[in-house]
């Protein structure tokens, strides 16, 4: 599974993480936003965990 992961996704993700958001993650990280939302659902399907809790507001982070 190590060999699985794209560092630039996992750079994605933190900063989904951080900034609450996949359109403040994808400005700040230089990513679109359609490739941020592929990232987050491959590391959750590779982890077979949910990394985040969708709101209207926003994405929070999960105890994962």
């Amino acid at each position: 599974m190590l060999w699985q992961l794209n560092l630039r996704h996992l750079r994605a993700v933190s900063a989904v993480t951080r900034l609450g958001s996949i359109s403040s993650a994808a400005q700040a990280v230089s990513i679109t936003q359609p490739a941020i939302t592929q990232a987050v659902a491959q590391l959750e399907r590779l982890l077979g965990l949910p990394l985040f809790e969708r709101r209207p507001d926003g994405m929070e982070p999960t105890t994962a």
